[in-house]
């Protein structure tokens, strides 16, 4: 697992850090490797494999990093070898309020020196078509924790920060660089910010808060967010988790989050 990859998220993120080079992987910084290295010919016109994941390459679809339910059993150590692999679990076809949609559950696992140290489920949702702008879902965290509640942070991603985001994990969906691509091919008002990226940085609140391990992080995103526009990245401890959120303009939650300590259950 190469250094480089981390320092350059580092600068990417300009956020508080205590040691230049850590000797263990952050929580989820798994994202920045065994990228897939899709060949040019083989690209839609979204930026995206044709076809990845096993869906319908006939159908136009909106592909979303919707969810995630991650478990640290060992720290990846940053300069040693390591191993995935991937598999898909499920593929559910499911309706909602803008028209059918589909969900593919994959499961990733990452080991050094034989040993399990990441497992990780994700799930990718396949949406057909733009979706019709609707108000996004609000949430009383926000409400309740803005003026007591130290932890938290404000970032606002600027388009240097997508690309860079962006060319770290080898992701060349338009939608996060391609601003006519993103209003008139797939409805968004502005480029949109990774969801992974916002995920990452809500496990760097944890760390800036000096928790440093945790055993179970799970992320679910609920409404987009684009760039240049703040992000407030909020947590909230509990007696066995931290509850976190991702909070847009005017309250608007972007991305609702639970770490779980050692030792404490997790429910999905």
């Amino acid at each position: 697992m190469d250094p480089w990859p981390v320092l350059a998220l580092e600068a990417t993120l300009g956020l508080p850090t205590r040691t230049a080079v850590p000797v263990e992987l952050p929580p989820l910084w798994h994202w920045l490797y065994f990228l897939p290295t899709a060949p040019r010919s083989s690209i839609g016109p979204d930026g995206h494999m044709v076809n990845q994941e096993w869906v319908d390459s006939t159908l136009r679809r909106r592909r979303l990093f919707a969810a995630a339910r991650t478990e640290f059993l060992r720290p990846l150590r940053i300069g040693e070898r390591a191993q995935m692999t991937e598999r898909v679990l499920g593929r559910r076809d499911k309706q909602g309020k803008s028209g059918p949609f589909q969900v593919v559950t994959a499961e990733y696992q990452y080991f050094q020196n034989g040993a399990l140290c990441v497992r990780e489920e994700r799930d990718i949702v396949y949406l057909q078509g733009p979706v019709p702008a609707q108000p996004a879902p609000r949430d009383g965290f926000a409400a309740k924790n803005a003026a007591t509640d130290s932890w938290a942070i404000t970032l606002t991603p600027d388009p240097v920060m997508l690309m860079r985001f962006s060319a770290l994990t080898f992701n060349a969906h338009l939608i996060h660089f391609d601003q006519l691509y993103t209003q008139r091919e797939e409805g968004y008002p502005e480029r949109v910010v990774h969801g992974p990226l916002v995920a990452v940085v809500l496990a760097r609140l944890l760390a800036l808060n000096q928790v440093d391990r945790f055993h179970r992080f799970e992320f679910r995103a609920r409404s987009p967010l684009y760039v240049n526009q703040p992000i407030h990245f909020m947590g909230k401890p509990e007696s066995d988790r931290i509850d976190l959120r991702a909070i847009g303009l005017s309250g608007m939650l972007a991305m609702e989050a639970k770490a779980w300590f050692a030792g404490s259950s997790a429910s999905s």
